[in-house]
């Protein structure tokens, strides 16, 4: 089998990569599929979340660390036996190899998923990261396929339509849904858990939801 490679890039810091790269594995594991959870990030923060989620008897997936340029290898043999590999991307804190890293996940990948807050300078500041998946695209009949979703976002708020506004600014399609910044769900992710725990009604984990039933469907 050749399993679909999910990856959450943006090279900077503090976007939410591995919270959602997290929600996103569990909720394809409480589907019945086989994920492994590649943490390309220095920090390993997945790692971190699945130590307490082993501790406090959460199931998990397959967590594989790995930061260097071979990334691309592992990531092909987990492909073999695991139906996803979500990949949580490195951040630009890290200076040593990063662009080869970087360079191995966009090579790697079937899609690519984009977290930006609604502040117009992080869209602009994603060039570094558009250029190289742009040039695989180009030679590879479109592929991975890449999109831009808001991260941390207000819920009920004007802060995302309006940055929906600026789409014609957009290096790739954007998302309508995205990963809100409710303090539940850090919450969750810090003792081993995610918003899947939280009540049905929880509006925190209805907004998780919507996001990750969008992802969903782009990877069909």
């Amino acid at each position: 089998m050749t399993g679909k490679v999910i990856s959450i890039l943006n090279d900077k810091g503090g976007v939410g990569k591995s919270t959602d790269a997290v929600c996103l594995s569990v909720s394809l594991m409480m589907d019945g599929k086989r994920v492994a959870l590649v943490d390309s990030d220095a920090r390993h923060s997945c790692q971190d979340w699945s130590v307490l989620a082993d501790r406090n008897g959460y199931p998990t997936p397959l967590i594989v660390c790995n930061s260097k340029p071979n990334i691309g290898t592992e990531i092909a043999k987990l492909a073999e036996f695991h139906d996803y590999i979500v990949v949580d991307g490195m951040s630009s804190f890290v200076s040593n190899q990063k662009n080869e890293v970087i360079s191995a996940i966009i090579k790697a990948s079937d899609y690519i998923f984009i977290p930006t807050t609604s502040d117009h300078m992080d869209l602009w500041a994603l060039e570094a990261l558009t250029d190289p998946v742009k040039a695989r695209q180009m030679i590879t009949d479109g592929k991975p396929v890449a999109k831009l979703y808001g991260s941390k976002i207000r819920d009920n708020t004007r802060e995302w339509s309006e940055f929906l506004d600026s789409k014609e600014e957009a290096p790739f399609p954007i998302m309508e849904a995205y990963m809100p910044a409710y303090v539940e769900i850090a919450r969750t992710i810090g003792t081993g858990k995610t918003p899947f725990a939280l009540a049905e009604n929880d509006k925190a984990r209805i907004s998780v939801t919507k996001w990750i039933n969008e992802v969903k469907e782009t990877i069909q």
